[in-house]
């Protein structure tokens, strides 16, 4: 039996997160939290997501109902139990619930196919997605990153927003000469540049090279919404050249943390 209770505003901001890539999913309950990687139906984002049982106010996994599984890289058994969710319509529900600082309580029947929510006077019964019907957790490829920047997130959003007024596609890329990170956009009449030196962003590490990737707006954009609902202040990018872009930022005051994971668009000449 599962049962939590959480401060509504995080746990729909978490929500959001996850939606900006995956509509469902595969939500791993362990000991330690919740935890889920999902794509997107394109395969072309992935989502990871974790968040530690300290974010809630109340956290429990009793034994029934839950399988014993080995915690990676400790050689020991913990207990598990995932459920196929449909975040799109959990998102939507927790949409509903009050302002300022209401909690969520969550219950899992015994069975593992209804979650039980209640949000004050409301309560909802949610029907749970069969898991054979989902696809398997992703495995994350081994990538290793040239360039590294942590910026302010309204930075991002600021370069993401002016993106979005004239061009389908933006250029992330990291100038390891001059020490500079930059958003490249450009339409049929117009052109975007930010760039960002280093002593303007958190922390940089230069490519011994020029790094730059395209990448679809549409799934940027709706991730730095899904980043401005954690109230999240600062976001780590890795990058490279003609690379997959990797985004990291913390939520629940750092009790958890959400990675995006984005294939690059290939540039004609």
């Amino acid at each position: 039996m599962f049962k939590a209770r959480i401060d509504l505003g995080v746990l729909r901001g978490c929500i959001e997160a996850i939606t900006a890539v995956a509509d469902e999913g595969r939500l791993r309950i362990t000991e330690d939290g919740l935890k889920l990687r999902s794509v997107d139906p394109a395969n072309v984002a992935m989502v990871s997501f974790e968040l530690q049982s300290d974010a809630f106010d109340d956290f429990s996994l009793e034994l029934a109902g839950a399988v014993e599984t080995e915690k990676e890289g400790k050689g020991e058994e913990g207990k598990e139990t995932s459920i196929g969710m449909d975040f799109v319509k959990l998102l939507g529900i927790l949409g509903i619930g009050g302002r300022g600082g209401e909690e969520i309580e969550l219950k899992l029947d015994e069975k593992g196919q209804k979650l039980f929510t209640r949000m004050g006077s409301l309560a909802y019964t949610i029907s749970l997605l069969a898991s054979d019907s989902l696809r398997k957790d992703p495995k994350v490829p081994e990538l290793e990153f040239p360039a590294q920047v942590i910026l302010e997130i309204e930075d991002f959003k600021r370069g993401i927003r002016a993106a979005e007024k004239i061009a389908e596609n933006i250029v992330l890329g990291v100038d390891g000469e001059s020490e500079e990170f930059f958003m490249e956009a450009e339409g049929e009449m117009d052109k975007l540049r930010l760039g960002l030196r280093k002593e303007q962003l958190i922390y940089l590490t230069p490519p011994a090279e020029k790094v730059r990737s395209l990448y679809s707006l549409d799934y940027l954009s709706a991730m730095s919404r899904g980043i401005s609902a954690c109230h999240a202040e600062q976001l780590t990018l890795n990058l490279g050249k003609d690379y997959p872009l990797k985004i990291d930022f913390e939520v629940a005051d750092g009790r958890g943390k959400v990675s995006y994971l984005v294939a690059p668009r290939i540039e004609s000449e």
